[in-house]
């Protein structure tokens, strides 16, 4: 079968789960695909999420360039990768608590502040050539460290500022904006670094960081939470990990989630040193691989918000993965930008359109308000562990070649969803 027929089947396996589903309407008949728009705070969020999403988009593609242009070596962007990673790991479960016990919206605005001052602190460095490698695996240690302290909060505070029946449409929207600044960041990135430089870049990447900034300092008058006054922090993390062991469908989604992350999505990070040495281009090419993942998100993410609260969540979370795997073989196979292009689309709606925003929701509606910090938490260690992915990806790249390190990820992952998904009853009993 030819790339652009499994292309179609893969589309139309899409069409069938979504045709089973009563999308599109409200309760009274009325277009809901932004529904969670109404709360003002959410408005603000969401408007936040624009900008610290296309800054987070530029971070990766930045650095990346930035370490090959360093050290020429994939082996090095991959152990930069996972130096990020590893941090995300070991605080992702403080991250939690803290979520749980802190002001959540204090803490998000003062981690940005932080990310913000490591990444003008390279930008001078890089404009003063007293930029070395050692530098850039400092800061990354830092950065990896805050935004294990920061994820569970951004994610747990959705759920403090839209009504439960408005979380599936919340949690989509939230992940729209953020491809949207995937999609326009990498581009942004690698133009600005083809026409001024990496230092220039580090720049915009770091005012990026700080705009989004006003946007959480206009949001007021979240709910309180209630939370067990004296406990320990090792007794604030076993409630988080009880909870999520005595609920079958967090257990399962989450270990999927987890094994995406690590097999299949590491890719990403390590985009940079595909292009170089598979497709042979340079950074403006890689920006607009990386923007066919934020374009497809963003067309995925529309169609879940449009949703709404629907049933049968778990069958279109399988056929994602599923097509998901497909696509992400056949891309590491072709030798062609534009159908690379093309597949990386389908990659984007599958993955972040689709899956990713589903196994969110699922936490979200089967977890109280005062343990979601702790359990998105153990969510958060996905993006740890697809950092921490992406050495050994690079590293079995070096050895084998590129395609087979990659095809090998998406079966892994596949091969772990169908045992989760399919052999165990848990997602094929599920109502939701």
């Amino acid at each position: 079968m030819t790339i652009a027929g499994l292309l179609i089947l893969g589309f139309g396996l899409f069409l069938l789960t979504l045709g089973s589903i009563p999308w599109l309407t409200s309760q009274k008949g009325k277009l809901q695909t932004f529904r969670a728009l109404r709360n003002r705070n959410f408005r603000w969020f969401w408007l936040n999420g624009a900008t610290q999403s296309m800054a987070q988009g530029m971070q990766f593609l930045v650095l990346g360039w930035l370490v090959l242009d360093i050290t020429s070596s994939s082996y090095q962007l991959g152990l930069v990768i996972f130096v990020y990673g590893v941090p995300n790991l070991l605080f992702a479960m403080l991250g939690g608590i803290i979520a749980d016990r802190a002001n959540r919206l204090r803490l998000l605005i003062s981690t940005r502040l932080y990310v913000s001052a490591l990444i003008l602190v390279l930008a001078i460095l890089q404009l003063t050539d007293l930029l070395e490698i050692w530098h850039v695996y400092t800061v990354v240690a830092f950065l990896g460290t805050i935004q294990a302290l920061n994820m569970p909060a951004r994610q747990a505070i959705v759920g403090d500022m839209v009504e439960r029946d408005e979380i599936m449409n919340a949690v989509a929207l939230h992940t729209m904006v953020n491809q949207t600044g995937q999609i326009m960041g990498p581009a942004a990135a690698g133009g600005i670094i083809e026409l001024a430089g990496i230092g220039p870049a580090l720049l915009v990447n770091a005012g990026l960081y700080l705009a989004g900034i006003v946007f959480l300092l206009l949001i007021r008058g979240l709910p309180g939470r209630s939370s067990a006054r004296g406990a320990t922090l090792l007794a604030d993390l076993w409630a988080g990990v009880q909870h999520v062991r005595s609920t079958p469908i967090l257990n399962t989604v989450i270990l999927m989630i987890l094994a995406f992350a690590f097999f299949a999505l590491s890719f990403r990070q390590v985009m940079p040193a595909f292009t170089k040495e598979v497709l042979e281009i340079g950074a403006g090419g890689t920006g607009l691989l990386l923007l066919a993942v934020g374009l497809g998100s963003l067309l995925g993410n529309l169609i879940l918000a449009a949703l709404g609260d629907f049933r049968r969540k778990a069958r279109l979370l399988m056929v994602s993965i599923l097509v998901q795997s497909v696509v992400l073989t056949l891309f590491a196979w072709s030798p062609w930008f534009w159908a690379s292009w093309i597949m990386l689309l389908f990659v984007g709606a599958t993955s972040f359109g689709f899956f990713v925003p589903l196994v969110v929701t699922l936490i979200q509606h089967n977890v109280p308000p005062e343990l979601r910090g702790r359990v998105m938490s153990i969510l958060g260690l996905a993006p740890a562990v697809h950092y921490v992915g992406a050495l050994p990806l690079a590293a079995a790249a070096d050895v084998i070649s590129w395609p087979v390190a990659i095809t090998i990820g998406a079966a892994l992952s596949l091969f772990v969803a169908l045992w989760l998904g399919v052999w165990r009853p848990v997602l094929r009993h599920l109502e939701e």
